[in-house]
């Protein structure tokens, strides 16, 4: 009646945008379960990882199309990405070397990501628990 919920007919994205976006919310319904905190975190960083989607939709096709990554993979890279760039910027900090609430939800979702790329095969396991350990050192030295 008001007009409030139909759908612009000219916003379409790319299938690979639309991809990962499915696959970012399959991977919010995973992550339930892991505390509010980590799961409001996990909201905010979905919400700037679309907003990136929207305006950089090409990357996404780079990754998936011309590089071979699968679709989780890149999902998760995508994640790790963004909450790793936010923790540096030292905005999540309390103290220095001290995160916060947020920051160290943002942490844990980095770990869990890496993990998961690490159980995947996409990052090889001394490379990626080598760069979890280089994080927390970059991170104790910011803030």
């Amino acid at each position: 009646m008001f007009g409030f919920f139909k759908r612009k007919r000219n916003a379409s994205f790319s299938p690979e945008v639309q991809v990962l976006w499915s696959e970012v919310e399959k991977f919010r319904v995973r992550y339930r379960g892991s505390g509010r905190s980590n799961e409001r975190a996990f909201d905010d960083a979905a919400e700037e990882i679309f907003a990136t989607l929207i305006a950089q939709g090409s990357f996404a096709a780079d990754l998936i199309i011309k590089r071979g990554w699968s679709i989780a993979d890149a999902t998760r890279m995508m994640i790790a990405e963004h909450v790793s760039a936010e923790i540096l910027s030292g905005k999540l900090h309390s103290y220095r070397g001290i995160l916060n609430d947020k920051g160290n939800a943002y942490l844990k979702l980095f770990k869990v990501c890496t993990e998961k790329m690490i159980s995947s095969g996409r990052i090889p396991a001394q490379e990626g628990y080598a760069g979890m350990r280089e994080f927390e050192q970059e991170i104790a030295a910011i803030g």
